[in-house]
């Protein structure tokens, strides 16, 4: 699917540059040239990165959530 119109540039084009390492959409367009121009892709350019960003952060347990483990289970006897 085209998301910038102004260079023909694809939501895949754009997600390579996003996995290759473009985190603004000042990245993005130096990498492939979407959103440098009238800028109406940029919303859809920043969702995209942020999905990205979401994706790659690591799930965090807080220590004070209950186990996952069994009762019993990993307890050395």
């Amino acid at each position: 699917m085209y998301v910038c119109v102004c260079y023909a540039v694809t939501d895949s084009e754009i997600q390579g540059a996003i996995d290759a390492g473009a985190t603004s959409c000042e990245a993005v367009a130096k990498a492939c040239r979407a959103g440098g121009d009238c800028g109406s892709c940029r919303g859809m350019i920043e969702d995209m990165i942020e999905e990205r960003h979401e994706r790659s952060l690591p799930v965090l347990r807080s220590p004070h959530a209950p186990s996952t483990v069994p009762p019993g289970e990993g307890v050395a006897a």
